[in-house]
């Protein structure tokens, strides 16, 4: 790549923390696929800030961090006035459909079904942007002395399907070959309910796009999860790493029982080792051909830029490269048909 190209990739990137806010009226009238018109556009400062109201609804699991990116973009842009609410992921498509939202934060791409009633609504698609990397965990008391587990085991626990090849249904630990304290050996299974995006991803990912038990006990948010867990010591469960503190035990996982079990760190996550790892998005309504509506954008190029992106860690979720970040952004900026 010439130093021109990487030079202009690199000032895409740079400019995502500006908001562009009154600039996109001028540059979705003129604006071209010309990276270099991009890069222009980029550059303008505005000099009146945006004013109004952001309106976002979805994911739980994104919940700690939107909230810090709302509160740090407000400090710079007092006219906005934020409004926040995290049912779950699968508040977010209904939300966008009915005009009810700017963006639409989920732990989990757009289903096709998702998809296909937006589309029967506005005739496009809804856009997701990546903001950050996650990863789910399998927790389980301080006090089991299981260390690891692998998808064949984990799909026996949860699922009523066993698609990833168990034989039979885990219902103890002595399945597991361990013994927890206390006089209950039965493993309770505890998980996320249906509007939760995390529950979606860890039954795609972990139990083979298999069915949830009808015992496994569901909760609202990660929070209540690791309590839940936490107070049990026969209970097991799965969490937003981000989530993770010190009253309940990470588990390694492998998803094969041939594959090394690997420990849901970050360093695991980074390097694609860790099998359990996913993007977070923000979706919204971006019609073919234009740039989205000014405030929603504004907010969008922020938590694209520097500032925001290093405070991703605080919350336990890894940031997006350069690269991704700059991909994101041309995504946003390009106003092609």
């Amino acid at each position: 790549m010439s130093s021109a190209a990487k030079g202009g990739r690199s000032v895409r990137a740079r400019c995502a923390g500006v908001v562009l806010g009154l600039a996109l009226a001028v540059f979705a009238s003129s604006a071209s696929a010309d990276p270099a018109a991009r890069d222009s556009a980029s550059r303008v400062a505005v000099s009146t800030d945006p004013q109004g109201t952001l309106t976002i609804v979805g994911s739980d699991t994104l919940s700690g961090l939107v909230q810090r990116w709302t509160t740090m973009f407000h400090a710079h842009h007092r006219g906005v006035r934020i409004q926040l609410q995290t049912p779950g992921s699968a508040s977010a498509p209904l939300a966008l459909i009915e005009g009810a939202t700017d963006l639409g934060a989920m732990s989990r791409p757009m289903s096709e079904d998702e998809q296909r009633a937006f589309r029967a609504r506005y005739g496009h698609d809804a856009t997701g942007v990546v903001v950050a990397h996650d990863a789910i965990v399998v927790i389980v008391h301080p006090d089991n002395p299981l260390r690891a587990i692998t998808r064949r085991q984990l799909d026996a626990v949860y699922s009523s399907t066993r698609r990833c090849g168990g034989a039979a249904p885990v219902e103890s630990w002595a399945a597991l070959g361990v013994v927890v304290p206390g006089p209950n050996q039965s493993v309770l299974p505890v998980g996320r309910n249906e509007a939760s995006g995390t529950s979606e991803f860890f039954r795609e990912e972990a139990l083979c796009a298999g069915l949830y038990r009808p015992d496994v006990v569901a909760w609202p948010g990660h929070g209540a999860t690791v309590a839940a867990v936490a107070a049990n010591p026969e209970a097991i469960g799965y969490v937003g790493i981000g989530s993770l503190n010190g009253l309940v035990k990470p588990l390694a996982y492998a998803p094969r029982d041939d594959a090394p079990v690997v420990a849901p760190v970050m360093e695991n996550v980074i390097d694609g080792d860790y099998a359990l790892s996913r993007p977070l998005y923000l979706y919204v309504n971006r019609p073919p051909g234009r740039a989205p509506a000014s405030i929603p954008f504004a907010f969008l190029a922020y938590i694209l830029g520097d500032e925001a992106q290093a405070a991703i860690a605080a919350d336990g979720f890894l940031a997006l490269s350069v690269g991704e970040r700059t991909t994101q952004l041309d995504r946003l900026l390009d106003t092609k048909p």
